[in-house]
C-alpha cells in the first residue's frame, strides 16, 4: 500500500485536532456546572471564617473602600455593632497567606484565622498554629512586638504583614 502525505501528515493532525475539540467541549461544560457550586462553597467557608473571627457575630455588611490602597482583600462590619473583620493576603515563602482578622471596635484584635496552604508542612505551617496566631490575640496599633517564627520568616513575615494591613486599614474606615 502507498502511503500519501494525507495519510502521513493531515490525518493525525485531523484526529488531534477533533479529540482537542471535544475535551475543550467537555471541559466547558464541566465547567459551568461545578462553578456556581465553587462560587458558593467558597461564599460559605468566607461567611464561616468571619463568624470564627468575630465571635457572636451574626450578620456582615461588607464596607465600601479601596482593597488596593489599603492593602487588604475584603472588609466587612458586621451588623450588630460587634466590630470588624478584615482579610488580607501576602506573599509567604510557598504562596499567599490569607490573613483574617476580627477587630474590636475598640481596634483590638479578637480573633484571627490564618491560611497557609502552600506553606511548607511542619516549617512555614507553623505560621498558622494557633501557638503563633495566639500571640496576636489582643494586639492594637501593629505588630511590631510579635517576633518572627525562626525558620519560617517569610510565613510569619506574611502574617504580620495581613495584621498590621488590617489594623491599619480598620482605623482608615472605623
Amino acid at each position: 500500500m502507498k502511503s500519501t502525505a494525507f495519510h502521513e501528515m493531515v490525518k493525525p493532525v485531523l484526529v488531534l485536532t477533533c479529540i482537542c475539540l471535544v475535551v475543550a467541549a467537555l471541559l466547558s461544560f464541566v465547567n459551568g456546572k461545578t462553578a456556581p457550586i465553587i462560587t458558593e462553597n467558597a461564599r460559605i467557608k468566607a461567611e464561616n471564617t468571619r463568624k470564627e473571627v468575630l465571635p457572636g457575630a451574626g450578620s456582615f455588611t461588607e464596607v465600601d473602600c479601596d482593597l488596593q490602597v489599603l492593602d487588604i482583600t475584603g472588609a466587612y462590619k458586621e451588623d450588630s455593632g460587634l466590630g470588624y473583620v478584615i482579610s488580607s493576603a501576602h506573599k509567604g515563602y510557598g504562596g499567599q497567606v490569607t490573613v483574617t482578622v476580627g477587630i474590636s471596635p475598640e481596634g483590638k484584635i479578637i480573633g484571627m484565622n490564618v491560611d497557609v496552604p502552600a506553606e511548607t508542612t511542619g516549617v512555614g505551617s507553623k505560621a498558622g498554629a494557633e501557638a503563633y496566631v495566639s500571640r496576636f490575640i489582643g494586639l492594637t496599633g501593629d505588630s511590631s512586638s510579635i517576633d518572627t517564627i525562626s525558620g519560617a520568616t517569610y510565613s510569619s513575615t506574611a502574617v504580620k504583614a495581613g495584621v498590621d494591613a488590617a489594623l491599619a486599614a480598620f482605623e482608615a474606615i472605623r
